[in-house]
């Protein structure tokens, strides 16, 4: 029986730390030891609950790029997403999200950023500790966004409270270290999980990223979760497309380089393993790669717009519960707060290509990926791999 170490919701602090100093590998070294032979787990089933209600499921999309303008009736004016990238992607509703809704993201986020303190992490085996740091790396990413939406552009962002970018600053403190999301992405996981796949884990709140899924990743199961979010990813536009006779691929390939020694080959055989019959076949040798696909447009409903726009003009929209006295209302018959014409836009492409999926019968569609395997046929799983850390068992 397993013992559960379930992570519930507390008071909110949001205690953020705005040193950007590059934290020491002894302070790093702390974060690499781990036992796969522990029975205990963490439940995340409180943030899965929560990514229910807040994160809409957008379908695959085919692989043809949006080139039209957002046009909303009576008007020249677009708030919207104009990227060729604009209908991939999960998307977070921030902009319905209530003032508990807030308060709740805030307190889980505190939760799992004090669990080191109550539960030594390197008693947890490293499917675990993977599961841990990609959840906290996208509760605070979500915060983060939440605290300073709206917003448009997620890499311009600072973080909240600070003048350092969202991604360096130090709002994070993990059993006394202080660490940015780019120390738990790049100088953590990156370094200690030599698997290429931990990349579809990390949701940076922009579209051009990985996908944040509607359940929160968990230690029995995170590399089968990481399989499905790079299968979405490697078959979508913003990870892998063709352009002017080469293969150009997203930009977080190029950050993690180090998985790819041989580039061109290892990033080929990588993708390969996720293509479908599309992809696949724009994977085949003679292109060069270039990991120049870059999209920070927010994943959101709105595209971080706070007007609305329609055949009445322009007209302010509000986010949580407004105060009455506040003078904002809903923008008349022309604007919804629940559906402004930006969402519209996003939900009719949505639908529609659910539609199409259902009439060709792939709605729900699983791809085969094939998994590297020992010689007796077993996954292989690479753990963490400081020297002094245990031997890795199933």
């Amino acid at each position: 029986m397993k013992r559960a170490l379930l992570v519930g919701l507390s008071a909110v602090l949001l205690g953020t730390t705005s040193a950007s100093a590059q934290v020491s590998s002894s302070e790093l070294a702390r974060f690499s030891r781990y036992d796969d032979n522990s029975n205990r787990h963490v439940d995340y089933d409180i943030w899965t609950d929560l990514l229910h209600d807040i994160v809409l499921n957008v379908p695959v999309m085919d692989r043809e790029p949006e080139r039209l303008r957002a046009v909303n009736t009576g008007t020249r004016i677009s708030t919207a997403n104009e990227s060729r990238y604009r209908f991939e992607a999960n998307r977070v509703a921030y902009h319905l999200m209530s003032d508990e809704y807030q308060e709740a993201i805030s307190a889980y986020r505190q939760d799992l950023e004090s669990l080191p303190g109550h539960v030594d992490l390197a008693t947890l085996s490293s499917n675990e500790q993977l599961a841990y740091w990609l959840n906290l790396h996208n509760v605070a990413v979500i915060e983060q966004i939440m605290l300073n939406y709206p917003l448009t552009r997620v890499n311009r962002q600072e973080a909240y409270g600070t003048n350092e970018n969202m991604f360096e600053a130090k709002i994070l403190n993990i059993a006394g270290v202080p660490l940015s999301l780019n120390d738990i992405r790049l100088r953590i996981v990156y370094r200690q999980w030599d698997d290429p796949r931990v990349i579809y884990g990390f949701f940076n709140g922009a579209i051009g990223g990985p996908e944040i899924s509607r359940t929160a990743f968990n230690g029995d199961s995170v590399w089968t979760q990481l399989d499905r979010n790079a299968e979405e990813f490697v078959n979508s536009l913003r990870g892998v497309e063709v352009a002017r006779r080469e293969l150009r691929v997203s930009h977080l390939y190029e950050e993690a380089a180090h998985f790819f020694p041989d580039f061109d080959s290892d990033l080929r055989a990588h993708l390969s393993a996720f293509a479908n019959a599309d992809t696949a076949e724009q994977l085949a040798p003679g292109r060069p790669v270039h990991a120049t696909i870059e999209d920070w447009h927010i994943a959101d409903l709105i595209n971080g717009s706070t007007r609305c726009v329609g055949p009445g003009g322009a007209a302010t929209m509000y986010s949580g519960s407004p105060d009455p006295s506040s003078g904002i209302v809903a923008a008349g018959t022309s604007c919804s707060t629940a559906l402004p014409s930006n969402a519209l836009v996003l939900l009719n492409a949505v639908q529609e290509r659910r539609i199409e999926l259902i009439r060709e019968g792939r709605y729900g569609e699983v791809y085969t990926v094939d998994i590297p395997t020992d010689e007796n046929g077993n996954e292989l799983r690479l753990a963490p791999t400081e020297i002094d850390s245990p031997d890795d068992s199933e």
